[in-house]
């Protein structure tokens, strides 16, 4: 197996209902998550694009600032307890911060067997970033070198390591790649090269109690903390809304049949009243859910539209992040004049 390592310091160089559902705006909010993410990425490589000095040193200061749902998948290599569950014993940890002389070192180590990489940050207890060692190493035996420099580095974490245990970081790595093609591949044309790559890593030290619940639960609880979804599953503003399977016009011509005359309500204004159900993962609708949202004078309507099965089962569900989930729907029945 092949090491192959570099190393820098920064001492050396340089709700109205409507058949339609949701408006563009709402579905724009929806995707708040995914945008925080993609604003996150974008300043880590502005600030490596920019930064080409510093008061700190090359490779400058640990910043303490918010950090998005870890658990999400984005562009972030990631590295924690359950990348360590998932390998299956082929890596004994995944992150570990631990104090040195200098002041803290924070170790992100990958390895499926084959290939891996580790990355060691060296921070001051002035958040200083002195030194970023990057390796990486794969099975495969050809007389190569490759020499790793990281140039310059963004790291953002959630709280001071320094202060506290449980830490969640995002960081941007600028890597200068020197690639030795050695004796074996330079009689067959394969020369020296130098590239240049920027590695994008997270890590995250879990709870007990968060090792114990599992990925599923914490995610859910960062969901409801967030307001993305209420405390019994319920999608406020999903990825994708659910649809009837028929289209909008099969679900036009459906709700034609319930609708309804003045005398029938107490609305005295709207011309038409509100049907808010829930439509669960399976594209199904629990006759408890549904509701008229505008007071009536009986309860004849409620219950015929908690009987018709074309209401209650032909609708396509909600997605947040690719899963099929549940979400609240409102449709306008109209009254007669």
């Amino acid at each position: 197996m092949i090491f192959r390592s570099g190393h820098i310091s920064h001492k050396s160089r340089h709700n109205t209902p409507i058949l339609l559902y949701m408006s563009d705006k709402m579905r724009h909010i929806s995707k708040l998550c995914s945008i925080k993410m993609n604003n996150l990425t974008n300043i880590l490589i502005g600030f490596l694009i920019l930064s080409s000095y510093s008061l700190f040193g090359q490779l400058g200061r640990a910043v303490i600032s918010y950090q998005p749902i870890y658990e999400e998948e984005n562009n972030f290599f990631p590295h924690d307890h359950f990348l360590t569950v998932d390998m299956d014993g082929l890596l004994d940890t995944a992150v570990f911060i631990q104090k040195i002389e200098q002041g803290m070192e924070i170790k992100n180590i990958y390895n499926d067997g084959f290939t891996g990489h580790s990355i060691e940050f060296q921070i001051t207890p002035s958040l200083e970033i002195e030194n970023v060692n990057y390796r990486e190493w794969t099975d495969v035996i050809d007389g190569s070198e490759i020499k790793f420099h990281v140039e310059k580095a963004i790291l953002s974490m959630n709280e001071n390591p320094f202060d506290h245990n449980l830490i969640v970081g995002h960081y941007s790595l600028q890597i200068r790649r020197d690639y030795f093609a050695g004796e074996l591949l330079t009689p067959e044309g394969v020369g020296d090269t130098t590239s240049y790559e920027v590695f994008h890593g997270k890590f995250k030290i879990y709870s007990d109690l968060e090792k114990k619940k599992g990925r599923d639960w914490i995610i859910d609880q960062h969901e409801i903390r967030m307001g993305i979804k209420d405390t019994l599953g319920i999608y406020e503003f999903p990825d994708e809304i659910a649809e009837y399977k028929f289209g909008l016009d099969s679900l036009k011509v459906l709700l034609q049949q319930f609708e309804i005359d003045r005398s029938e309500t107490k609305e005295k204004r709207k011309a038409f009243i509100t049907l808010k159900m829930v439509i669960d993962e399976y594209g199904q609708v629990d006759p408890a859910t549904m509701t008229i949202l505008e007071p009536m004078k009986s309860t004849d309507l409620i219950e015929s539209l908690r009987m018709n099965q074309d209401l209650k089962t032909n609708w396509k569900p909600a997605t947040h992040n690719g899963k099929p989930v549940k979400s609240k729907e409102n449709v306008a029945i109209r009254i007669r004049e």
